[in-house]
């Protein structure tokens, strides 16, 4: 019995191991109409910055960089505002509320788009990809290690009109007080179960590094 409470043990770990830095992205919606060949110019409205303390600086980085090489790729040009550099981030502040699975805050993503309407149409884009940290929490088996997971949405829509064309949400595991070698990694993965759901039938792990 001690030997099988051992080699159980040992499974955990490496299994909880295995998991450290996983993302899965999981669609939630996608009009039958949508073609993503369709997009050449998307303005990314990125509020993960907003859950920096969580995320660590370096991500904000890794994120905007991994991205815009994955969609240049397939020919897609971006655009970015991050919330903080928006006027209304620039002058904001929220308190966190536990929601009994995480910490939510309330951040104004719709506003933050309107203010933001008369760029979109000065820089041509078609469409706009909203990323927001939905939820973020501290798992007690995580605990000792200061490992954040992370409930991201991304909402793809045309400018034109706000009806979603995509919709799905990812988890992401991240460690902001410790530096991680496995950051492009995990990064890597975040973004490529997006681009693998936004273009179906297709792989391009690790492309445009």
């Amino acid at each position: 019995m001690r030997h099988l409470k051992l080699s159980v043990l040992l499974l955990l770990s490496l299994c909880l191991g295995a998991c450290a830095g996983h993302s899965t992205f999981t669609q939630e919606k996608r009009q039958g109409d949508f073609h993503p060949e369709e997009m050449k110019e998307l303005y990314v409205y990125s509020f993960l910055d907003a859950r920096r303390e969580y995320t660590g600086e370096a991500f904000i980085t890794v994120f905007e960089r991994t991205l815009s090489s994955r969609l240049q790729a397939r020919g897609v040009k971006t655009h970015w505002l991050w919330f903080e550099d928006s006027p209304l981030g620039q002058n904001f502040s929220a308190t966190e509320k536990d929601n009994g699975t995480g910490y939510g805050k309330i951040i104004p993503a719709p506003l933050v788009v309107m203010l933001n309407s008369s760029d979109e149409k000065t820089s041509g884009t078609t469409h706009r990809l909203l990323v927001f940290p939905k939820t973020v929490g501290l798992t007690g088996i995580h605990q000792a290690e200061r490992e954040y997971y992370a409930q991201l949405t991304w909402t793809l829509e045309r400018t034109a009109g706000p009806e979603p064309l995509l919709k799905g949400t990812s988890i992401f595991y991240s460690r902001p007080f410790r530096a991680s070698a496995d950051l492009q990694s995990d990064v890597d993965r975040l973004v490529d179960d997006f681009i693998n759901g936004l273009y179906p039938g297709s792989s391009q792990h690790g492309a445009g590094n």
